[in-house]
């Protein structure tokens, strides 16, 4: 009898999305081996090939392609169902999933979260750090806290603050002239430092704030760094403000059919009220 059920279907479908199994295992909280199973169980139930192995990961045949797009759907359903359930709710409550970085984590939610848990009891939160928006693109999150100035068009939300960027070194060391800066050439602030300083000596860079801040402390150079973390930091001083034109922004996003979900609701208000008292 063929058995199919949601969980190999999932396995299958991240499997598609992130290229790989061992990667599908991590957002999945599994482990390789049980995506490996399910892979190959699907494939012996269905009687056909699903997915091309290679070096460079996992593809889908035509019979795989077609059975994404049947995963896509049911997932839509079911999370439409998730939805409704949460929506009959008469306080906020439940299981809140929320996507941001590593730094806004550290920086700006975390000193204040024990103030949310105090007004909403019944909500629980599970955060996943990353710097992209295709988790919540693809309805594994609820809410995506950002720094960027081009949110994706298809997500809800606004902006909630301003964030300036300046260069920033240790009190406690001669970092002379040398840089520690991004991996990431894109962001706004890299342009900026790309445009006065071309030829600046990088002793190293990296593509964490957190860890950017970390070899900042330690005296390995100067860095361009956000604000609001840097300044949490007796031990680093700011040696030149960025022009206001390169700034991020912190926007707060989610789907357009979750706007008034009560657990969406009640983390946006708070999280809004929580910048307002610290701006």
């Amino acid at each position: 009898m063929f058995n199919l059920n949601w969980s190999l279907l999932r396995h299958a479908l991240y499997t598609y999305r992130k290229g790989s199994a061992s990667k599908a295992s991590e957002v999945l909280n599994v482990t390789h081996a049980t995506v490996i199973r399910s892979l190959k169980r699907l494939e012996e139930e269905a009687g056909v090939q699903l997915f091309h192995k290679s070096s460079s990961g996992y593809t889908p045949t035509d019979n795989g392609k077609k059975l994404i797009e049947t995963a896509e759907k049911i997932e839509t359903l079911i999370y439409q169902w998730k939805r409704e359930i949460d929506f009959v709710q008469q306080s906020p409550s439940g299981l809140l999933q929320i996507t941001t970085t590593e730094a806004i984590m550290d920086y700006m939610i975390c000193p204040h979260l024990e103030s949310f848990y105090t007004q909403f009891p019944d909500i629980k939160i599970n955060f996943t750090t990353s710097n992209g928006f295709q988790n919540i693109t693809h309805h594994e999150f609820d809410i995506a806290l950002r720094s960027t100035t081009s949110p994706p068009e298809h997500l809800v939300g606004r902006k909630v603050t301003p964030l300036p960027w300046a260069i920033y070194q240790s009190k406690l060391h001669d970092v002379s002239q040398q840089w520690i800066g991004f991996t990431d050439t894109s962001l706004l602030p890299v342009q900026w430092m790309n445009e006065l300083y071309p030829e600046a000596n990088f002793h190293l860079k990296a593509s964490s704030i957190v860890s950017l801040v970390a070899a900042a402390r330690a005296g390995l150079g100067s860095a361009m760094l956000p604000c609001f973390v840097a300044t949490s930091f007796d031990d680093l001083e700011i040696t030149q403000r960025l022009d206001a034109k390169y700034a991020t922004e912190l926007w707060m996003l989610y789907h357009q059919e979750s706007r008034n979900c009560p657990k969406v609701q009640a983390f946006v208000k708070w999280f809004y009220a929580i910048q307002l008292s610290n701006a």
